[in-house]
């Protein structure tokens, strides 16, 4: 009877010595998961905290291009306006189709600290604005009070240009610190007038907006109301005798740059990205 008491309790020791160890291995394997656990917290917040910076940088840097972009004094928009958005070297004709985009590294004055960054990264993009086609239109009437109307429009306020939104211009910032980067775009529209008062067109001194005649190839300067001039031509007057015989097209000389240019935020105004 002693002995198989004796037999029980040993049986009973053993199986509370494996329970035990199950129940360390147990609190092993949990501290473990916890440590691995918190590991990946602090590490996902860690990146998190580096994107807000990288984020944080490119915004920033983006609105120092809003502004260099809209003082026309700037190095970046005499070369956005002076070559971007006015040379075929981007993209063949800059009315039709997207252009390639232009890549440079970028890197703030020293009044403008970069605030740890490994790599700014501008990228410009340019295509044809909702207003493209507005720069060349024809200029239809049967009645020669409702031409000079429609001219009136066309060429703006004072003959001073319509307001054409013929471009749209992307700016992308790309900024990467500690390995991670963050890439900000805003699309612009592209705001231009062209001058088209011809009244000293006969001093040779020629506005940016003439019309040609029934399709023709010769360039005619209003210089008044329904009066138009061209050069080694002589003067054209159109009236309601013989307005039903000369239509005429209205063209913006995009060959010249335009009397005004301003940049306001498009439609899609931003868009966050980042990249692995």
């Amino acid at each position: 009877m002693h002995r198989r008491a004796r037999s029980i309790l040993r049986g009973e020791q053993g199986l509370s010595m494996i329970l035990v160890l199950c129940i360390g291995a147990l609190f092993v394997a949990l501290s473990a998961a916890l440590v691995y656990a918190a590991s990946v917290l602090t590490a996902n917040a860690n990146r998190q905290l580096l994107e807000q910076e990288a984020y944080q940088l490119a915004t920033s840097f983006s609105d120092v291009l809003e502004g260099e972009l809209n003082d026309k004094d700037s190095s970046f928009a005499k070369f956005v306006n002076g070559q971007f958005m006015f040379s075929q070297s981007y993209g063949k004709d800059i009315y039709d189709l997207e252009s390639q985009p232009k890549e440079f590294a970028w890197k703030p004055k020293g009044s403008q600290p970069d605030g740890g960054a490994e790599a700014i990264t501008v990228t410009l993009r340019r295509r044809p604005g909702d207003g493209a086609d507005k720069l060349n239109q024809t200029a239809n009437s049967t009645i020669a009070t409702d031409l000079r109307n429609l001219l009136d429009t066309l060429e703006g306020e004072d003959r001073k240009g319509m307001a054409i939104v013929d471009l749209q211009l992307d700016i992308t910032v790309t900024v990467t610190k500690n390995g991670e980067s963050f890439a900000f775009t805003r699309t612009y529209d592209r705001t231009v007038k062209y001058d088209s008062d011809g009244s000293q067109a006969k001093s040779y001194i020629f506005p940016k907006v003439y019309y040609t005649i029934n399709d023709g190839t010769t360039k005619y300067y209003r210089i008044s109301e329904l009066t138009f001039f061209a050069p080694g031509v002589g003067e054209k007057t159109i009236d309601d005798n013989n307005i039903s015989s000369n239509r005429l097209t209205f063209h913006c000389d995009t060959s010249q740059q335009p009397d005004s240019i301003t940049y306001t935020r498009g439609a899609k105004q931003s868009t966050g990205t980042t990249q692995e």
